[in-house]
């Protein structure tokens, strides 16, 4: 009987290791725990934020950038020997228009087209990519931003849109088509500090919701703030 109930035990304890090591997934060295919770009770299957966004953008209206992803599920060790950066552009200004001279109010431009390319670079090997994607649009817009100005001055800056994944390691993992009108992702980003209305720093969210193969069912998921979002904020509909 005692040999019995220890194997009970032992199997007992196998399982329930099982369960919790198919909660981690790791794709190309990028970890993430699709139990975690936050201090709030709230999952965070996949929680990721980036504090070190750069946009711009030229005299034709596109705008691009780059940022560093430095959490993700606020754990800041998710990628042992490696990084994970991104880049984005090609986000045209399609209706709506930046401030320019001395000028005050609101402004609500968007941006159609677009991408962004999610890249895991290794200390001793070649940088690969982990998640491509591109802008989904809604009514015309995969970027909608709000900038206010006083005096010529731009005293807050925000935007958000939404994104389809078309490549990348990851990629199987959050092609789900989940988000607003299908999408992939949906993210927004909030600029700090401000240099002009075509020059920004900030921080930002991601959202999606991921098919995880380890876990029986599909996570949801909140991803890092890639921040691009050039001048961007809520859906247009929002601002009306």
């Amino acid at each position: 009987m005692n040999v019995l109930k220890k194997t009970l035990f032992g199997a007992a304890l196998a399982a329930a290791a099982a369960v919790s090591q198919a909660a981690i997934v790791n794709v190309g060295g990028v970890t993430w725990d699709t139990a975690a919770v936050d201090a709030n009770g709230f999952s965070l299957d996949f929680s990721g934020n980036t504090a070190s966004v750069h946009q711009t953008i030229n005299a034709q209206g596109v705008l691009s950038g780059t940022g560093t992803i430095s959490g993700i599920n606020d754990n800041t060790s998710f990628c042992t020997g490696c990084t994970l950066t991104f880049s984005f552009g090609g986000f045209q200004l399609s209706s709506g228009s930046l401030p320019t001279g001395n000028v005050t109010g609101t402004f609500l431009p968007s941006y159609s087209g677009g991408w962004v390319n999610v890249t895991v670079n290794y200390a001793n090997a070649p940088s690969v990519l982990w998640l491509g994607m591109v802008g989904h649009e809604v009514d015309g817009s995969s970027l909608d931003g709000n900038i206010v100005t006083r005096n010529g001055v731009v005293r807050s800056m925000f935007g958000g849109g939404q994104l389809d994944v078309v490549g990348g390691l990851a990629a199987s993992y959050f092609d789900t088509n989940t988000m607003t009108e299908g999408a992939d992702f949906t993210f927004g980003t909030v600029f700090t500090t401000i240099v002009s209305a075509t020059n920004a720093f900030g921080s930002g969210t991601f959202t999606s919701k991921t098919r995880v193969t380890e876990v029986p069912e599909p996570a949801s998921v909140a991803l890092f703030g890639l921040g691009l979002v050039g001048l961007a904020a809520g859906r247009r509909k929002l601002a009306k």
